[in-house]
């Protein structure tokens, strides 16, 4: 966008504000699906399950909870099915239908939002190997951990993209060095400003910031692997989740690999192999 070089973190999160959020065609594809099954043989935790397959779904859905709601019972809805319940099922379907629909072509953001929503469904997975822990919670602070990347990719698409190419050229070594040269900011600082801007739940903060509470390490993890396996289920970085989400759930290598979604049983042996091998020689 021209004329806005100069934009930090709180001037892009002003103007994501008042955006309209867009979302998947295949969130509507799906929510057509479930009333077509009839209403009264599904649960909430049907409708709920389809924001973890759409991150911008479940800020238009927070965003809209937090307008209806005072900011302290806002803070409060930290699960996919809060969400739900503090909507109520008709304008939970309503958000959806009146939605607009990100564009097929924006490669960009389907990749970023496909990493987002591996990333959720991982926490969820992990989240349900230690009893102290909320999944639903997990699994949308995993979910919206990148929303700023998100909602660039869904509106500035120039910025990722020149971000990209500090990386590819070589000019970067890393993501927040290649975001700072090209943006001058990080993409987590831009999510970190629209939690306290929008009223995300507090355990993305935590997670972006570094807590080092049991909830949001697993959570944080997740959102790696997340990335990781968006790159492919041969993935180098892959074995090393797997080892270290083992050993902060103290469950068992294959108990955990069941958490990755989208793998064969094939791809899933090659994994576990990759990493029963590599936690022998550390």
């Amino acid at each position: 966008m021209p004329g806005h070089d100069w934009w930090g973190p709180p001037q892009w999160a002003a103007y994501f504000e008042h955006k309209d959020l867009p979302i998947r065609a295949a969130s509507k594809a799906a929510l057509l699906q479930l009333e077509e099954a009839g209403e009264e043989h599904l649960s909430g935790h049907e409708y709920a399950a389809l924001l973890l397959n759409d991150p911008l779904l479940a800020l238009r859905q927070l965003r809209e909870a937090n307008r209806r709601l005072p900011r302290h019972m806002a803070r409060d809805i930290t699960t996919p099915l809060g969400v739900l319940l503090a909507l109520g099922t008709q304008e939970f379907k309503r958000q959806i239908h009146s939605a607009p629909e990100i564009s097929g072509d924006n490669q960009g953001f389907l990749k970023a939002e496909m990493s987002a929503s591996l990333g959720a469904r991982i926490a969820l997975a992990w989240g349900g190997l230690h009893h102290d822990l909320d999944q639903g919670e997990l699994a949308l602070a995993a979910l919206l951990a990148d929303a700023g990347e998100i909602q660039l990719w869904a509106f500035v698409p120039e910025l990722p993209l020149k971000a990209l190419e500090e990386l590819r050229s070589g000019r970067a070594s890393r993501s927040d060095q290649a975001q700072r040269q090209a943006c001058g900011f990080t993409f987590r600082d831009l999510s970190l400003e629209l939690i306290e801007r929008g009223g995300l739940p507090l355990l993305i903060k935590q997670l972006i910031r570094g807590d080092e509470s049991l909830r949001a390490r697993i959570a944080r993890l997740a959102v790696d692997a997340g990335r990781h396996l968006s790159y492919g289920p041969g993935d180098p970085a892959l074995p090393h989740d797997l080892i270290a989400a083992s050993r902060l759930t103290n469950a068992p290598l294959a108990t955990v690999a069941l958490g990755f979604p989208l793998l064969s049983e094939t791809e899933r042996s090659d994994l576990l192999l990759a990493a029963e091998t590599l936690s022998e020689s550390i």
